[in-house]
This record gives structure tokens, C-alpha cells and sequence, in this order.
């Protein structure tokens, strides 16, 4: 029988590039094998990365399958240029308005890939950098509605995407170490500080609902391509407190996603936070967050509703504490203020 996963991440690896080239493997798979391929692909957002892979290689699912495919191929490329399109509208409409913005994730991460427009659309992500006090404003003027989401502002766009308006770049819950983070991005940017970014972002996804190979692949891809000093990287995470989490994250990339050449970090293999960090990535993914928002949707009393979701996030962050302590600890109070409506955020 076919190891489905192995065959997945074989194909995976090839779409992204693979380092370094690694013999095609002896496979035959069913048409409903190749199917349950496709739909674990498409659950990671990573099914235009997947399809390349098969491109790469002279194994092909039956033609009316791979017909479908290519037409798949076809749709992302399409829906990335309009919004990497309607995401540079944005911020040119914005600089008229005196507000400097910047595109974070999304088409800006997208360029390190082999074939930018097959990495799977999401938001439109805007970091503004000058002129968030009057960004409600403008958008009131313009007739833009908007509602404001725990501090960021979100804009439904009727048929394309949601554009959501940051006033950080990243986060995080421990103040102490947000304020080294804030400090620095106010010094200006760099790949290095990019790309701490990006694993910030990854390491919260993780602790509250749970992430996806999408966010892992981008990651990848930057240790790959991005021309990174990796002393200065290894110096921000460590001073983060990110380095156990990156040491399971690299092994996870090198053990399934063809590794990179190097990296700021000695990757850890064999250890119960790899096995967990596998757990949440293939078994969970992105699919944890809308179950928890289907259950909470058919809880009729608040109060109950609202003590599942304490009980839910005390248990993720003991379970998943190992990697993170301190960040988890302070993310529990964080969403303990929040919830009596202290503050918007810690900072």
C-alpha cells in the first residue's frame, strides 16, 4: 500500500524546488489515491505547489484528472494577479492619502518561490507604517466599509478577498520581547527581520488555532532563496526567544520539506515537540480554527461558550507550552483581557 503522506511531501518537495534533487520514487497510485493527494494539498493551501511537483516528474494521474488540474493552475494564477494587483492599487491609493503602506505575506513572500503565482492566495495584508491614526478616517470618505477586528482594520471586498489594514508588522504576547520587536522593525528592514517576522507570525498561528504547510513552505522558501546573514538571524531569534520553536520548526522543514543549505540553528529530529509540532501541522492544519468556530457557533449561552473557549486554549497552551513557555503563559492573560475588555492588545 502507498504511504499517502510520503508520496504528498515527495511532490511537495519537488514543486518547491527540492535541495537537493531527490530520486523519483516507485509509485502507482489509484485515481482516488491521486484524489486524496489533490484534497491534502488543497486542505494545506499548498495545491498549486503540489501540482508542479507532479510536473516535475514523469508520473501523471489519468488524463481528465490532470486536465482538471491544469485548469486549477490556470484559476490561481489569475486570482494572484488581481489581487497582487488590487493589493499595489491599495497602497498607492493610500500614499495619495499621506498613509505609507507595505504588502506583508501574500505576493511579497510569494516571489521566492519557483513559480510565484502557484503559492495559494489568502488576504490582502497591508502593514501601515505612517498614518494609522487617520486610516478610519479616510476610509469613512472614501465610503469604505470597514469593521475593526482586535485593533486591525478589515475590508470585505465583494468577489475577490479581504484586505486587512495592521498597524505592526508583527506581534507578539510576551511585552518584554514585543517591544525588542518593535524597536527593531522601527529601524527598518531586512530579510533577516523579514523572515523573523514570518516564523512570529507561524509560532502564534500554532499556539491559538493551529497552521498549515502554506505557512511552513514560506518559510522554507526564504531560508532557500532570501540572501540571509545567519548570524544576525540566529542573534534576533535567540534574543526572541524563538529558538527552541525554530530548532523543531527546521527539523520539521528538513525532515519533510527538503531542508535548506543552512540554517541559524542545529535542527532538532527526535524529540516529543517534533512528533507534536507533525501532529499539529498534518493532523490539524487550518481546519482546527473552523471547528472551533462551528462549535461555538451552536453554543447557545455565552457563558458556557465562552468557558469551552478558556478551557480550549488553557489545554493547547500546556500542550504545546513545551516550545514556547513564556509566550504561552503571557497569551493566556492576553486572552483573559481581552475577554473583560481590558485592552485590545498588551501593548
Amino acid at each position: 500500500m502507498t504511504d499517502l503522506r510520503e508520496a504528498f511531501c515527495f511532490f511537495l518537495r519537488r514543486g518547491l524546488g527540492d535541495m537537493p534533487q531527490t530520486r523519483e520514487p516507485e509509485l502507482v497510485l489509484t485515481r482516488e489515491e491521486w484524489k486524496l493527494l489533490f484534497r491534502m494539498a488543497s486542505v494545506q493551501a499548498v495545491s498549486g505547489v503540489f501540482i508542479d511537483g507532479v510536473a516535475s516528474v514523469s508520473l501523471r494521474p489519468d488524463r481528465d484528472l490532470w486536465e482538471q488540474w491544469i485548469a486549477h493552475l490556470f484559476y490561481l494564477e489569475q486570482i494572484n494577479e488581481r489581487i497582487a494587483s488590487r493589493g499595489e492599487e491599495w497602497v498607492g491609493r493610500l500614499a495619495e492619502a499621506g498613509i505609507r503602506a507595505q504588502v506583508f505575506k501574500g505576493s511579497s513572500v510569494a516571489a521566492w518561490y519557483p513559480y510565484p503565482l502557484h503559492r495559494s492566495f489568502g488576504d490582502i495584508d497591508l502593514v501601515v507604517e505612517e498614518g494609522w491614526r487617520k486610516l478610519e478616517e479616510w476610509l469613512h470618505g472614501q465610503g469604505v466599509p470597514f469593521r475593526n477586528e482586535w485593533g486591525d482594520l478589515v475590508v470585505h471586498e465583494e468577489g475577490l478577498t479581504t484586505v486587512e489594514f495592521h498597524p505592526y508588522w508583527e506581534y507578539l504576547y510576551n511585552p518584554v520581547m514585543n517591544v525588542r520587536l518593535q524597536d527593531w522593525l522601527k529601524e527598518g528592514s531586512s530579510n533577516e527581520l523579514y523572515l523573523v517576522c514570518l516564523i512570529v507570525h507561524l509560532r502564534r498561528h500554532f499556539l491559538t488555532y493551529g497552521i498549515g504547510l502554506k505557512q511552513v513552505c514560506d518559510v522554507t522558501m526564504m531560508l532557500r532563496r532570501a540572501h540571509l546573514n545567519q548570524s544576525k538571524l540566529a542573534y534576533m531569534l535567540e534574543r526572541l526567544r524563538l529558538k527552541r520553536f525554530c530548532r523543531v520548526l527546521f527539523g520539521f522543514i528538513d525532515t519533510y520539506l527538503g531542508g535548506a543549505e543552512s540554517y541559524p540553528f542545529v535542527p532538532l529530529f527526535s524529540d516529543k515537540d517534533f512528533a507534536l509540532m507533525r501532529e499539529v501541522i498534518f493532523h490539524e492544519g487550518y481546519l482546527l480554527k473552523q471547528a472551533q468556530e462551528e462549535k461555538g457557533a451552536k453554543e447557545r449561552f455565552p457563558f458556557v461558550r465562552i468557558g469551552r473557549h478558556a478551557w480550549f486554549w488553557m489545554r493547547r497552551s500546556l500542550r504545546l507550552g513545551g516550545m514556547m513557555p513564556d509566550e504561552a503563559c503571557w497569551f493566556l492573560l492576553h486572552q483573559v483581557m481581552r475577554r473583560v475588555g481590558f485592552s485590545k492588545k498588551l501593548f
